[in-house]
């Protein structure tokens, strides 16, 4: 009888923490619309993570926004290799679901490439005028109120500070 105690206490600390892991990854729904379920969520994340620091080769090492990233990348890449419980890594980094912070580092790998093609992080050496500034925003569709152009005052509205209101005349008593 010792001999099957034993055996059982092996086969339970063998098949226990597989059967923990099966119910961790039995989640049904996110309980957001259009936002499925990822039944290997933490593989997808530190393959995400491990893309995005590679992107950020790219930027350049003074870039705030690059150490910022890069910073927390490694912070949530470090809780996810040391967590195997989603829920564990969901309250650690505390930004939401598995699925949730998936689709945030996904942003954040595509945005990497748009910032750069856009030479988000090239320096500037004042050549360009504000002229020239403000023709791109416009041609971009970006609308600013110039300070140096003075302002017509409106006809539409009162500018005096104070202003006397007239009230309506009561209504006359219809005569019977």
């Amino acid at each position: 009888m010792l001999v099957c105690q034993r055996i059982l206490k092996k086969m339970r600390g063998a098949v226990l923490p597989l059967a923990r892991r099966a119910l961790v990854r039995a989640k049904t729904t996110t309980g957001y619309v259009g936002l499925a379920v990822e039944p290997d969520a933490r593989p997808a994340l530190m393959g995400i993570y491990g893309k995005t620091l590679a992107a950020l080769e790219e930027v350049p090492a003074a870039s705030e926004y690059r150490k910022h990233v890069e910073s927390m990348t490694k912070e949530r890449l470090a809780v996810v290799e040391g967590a195997e419980d989603l829920r564990a890594i969901e309250s650690t980094i505390g930004c939401g679901q598995v699925e949730q912070l998936i689709r945030q580092a996904e942003d954040e790998l595509t945005l990497i490439p748009t910032l750069i093609a856009a030479r988000a992080f090239d320096t500037y050496d004042g050549a360009t005028s504000a002229e020239s500034i403000l023709t791109d925003l416009k041609f971009r569709g970006i609308v600013l109120q110039r300070d140096d152009i003075p302002m017509r005052p409106s006809t539409d509205f009162p500018t005096e500070p104070e202003v006397e209101l007239e009230l309506p005349a009561p209504p006359e008593e219809a005569a019977s």
